[in-house]
């Protein structure tokens, strides 16, 4: 179980609720519970899923844990303050999750938000459904319309994309483009633009994500923001995946056509798989490929030590 299967559960109260106090060995160069003993066992904490407030006055004092088990828990620190101003207190395990076995067939496809084995695929690979995902998914099932009438892909594909996100992973996995076959090519410039060119062929175009509304983006901005702070609490990170979920859904759902706008792009030029060519540094000796040396007065330099030289030239040159 992962994260956002496991705060699904929670929105849907799928829950076997324990409230009981137990003993927590923390970690406290970690800052976050190793073991909790319960029913007379000691569960090892396997992963720590998330740390969240329980009160506005307090830090980090919630943790959704996975235990060696396989099961999830949330452990959290009651703070206790005594007349002498001293901060006492307790741990309390609050619930577990309810595991696969323990809930109906439908109630669990609902929660792990199984849709076709495409989509399965590529969140087998990522770890998880997100809208940046759903944003690739969607980018491909357009290309393949507009190159391939929605047919499998005849020939090779080049792509260049304009952002360093998770939708790269849809298009790895559905295309079979990569950084390693050279026929993925990122320019990180954090924009959803995605030009598609065939092989052997003069077609080419880039499709540019519209600018979407989702109609929660006022929530959406305080929970975002109160992430990046650390100082959301449980029930806001449920709340907050329950906007992704409606998000990915939305996304999925959409037509194509309704989130890109499509701009000709035949000439681009296509990436094309070439024999990696290495020379040696003059400044390091290590090898570098050929394409990626820079040279200066005659001498072939990797890019760290060009940098290192021009950074010298300049220094001497305020003297």
């Amino acid at each position: 179980m992962n994260t956002a299967e496991a705060l699904r559960s929670i929105r849907y109260d799928w829950l076997s609720y324990i409230q009981e106090k137990v003993r927590v060995d923390f970690d406290n160069a970690r800052q976050a519970p190793a073991h909790f003993t319960h029913g007379a066992r000691e569960r090892l904490i396997h992963e720590v899923l998330g740390r969240f407030r329980i009160r506005d006055d307090v830090g980090l004092n919630g943790f959704l844990v996975k235990a060696d088990d396989g099961d999830v828990y949330f452990l959290y620190f009651h703070g206790v303050e005594t007349d002498g101003g001293i901060n006492e207190g307790y741990w309390v395990l609050s619930f577990r999750v309810l595991s696969d076995n323990e809930l109906m067939a439908l109630y669990r496809d609902d929660r792990k938000m199984l849709v076709d084995m495409t989509v399965k695929r590529v969140v087998d690979f990522h770890g998880h459904l997100c809208p940046e995902l759903a944003i690739g998914m969607k980018a491909v099932e357009y290309a393949r319309k507009l190159l391939f009438k929605g047919e499998e892909p005849s020939v090779r594909i080049s792509v260049l994309v304009e952002n360093c996100t998770s939708a790269l992973d849809a298009l790895q996995v559905l295309l079979g483009v990569t950084l390693g076959n050279q026929c993925l090519k990122v320019l990180d410039f954090g924009k959803h633009n995605y030009t598609f060119s065939a092989r052997d062929a003069d077609e080419g175009f880039t499709l540019r994500l519209k600018g979407l509304s989702y109609g929660d983006e006022h929530d959406y901005e305080i929970l975002e923001g109160k992430i990046v702070r650390s100082q959301i609490s449980l029930d806001e990170v449920v709340r907050f995946q329950e906007l992704l979920d409606g998000r990915v859904k939305k996304l999925l759902s959409s037509h194509p056509e309704d989130l890109f706008d499509v701009v000709d792009a035949s000439q681009t030029v296509q990436t094309m798989e070439t024999p990696a060519a290495y020379l040696s540094c003059a400044g390091c000796g290590q090898q570098v490929l050929k394409e990626h040396a820079v040279e200066l007065e005659g001498k072939c330099y990797c890019a760290p030590c060009h940098q290192l030289i021009h950074r010298s030239k300049a220094g001497q040159s305020l003297h």
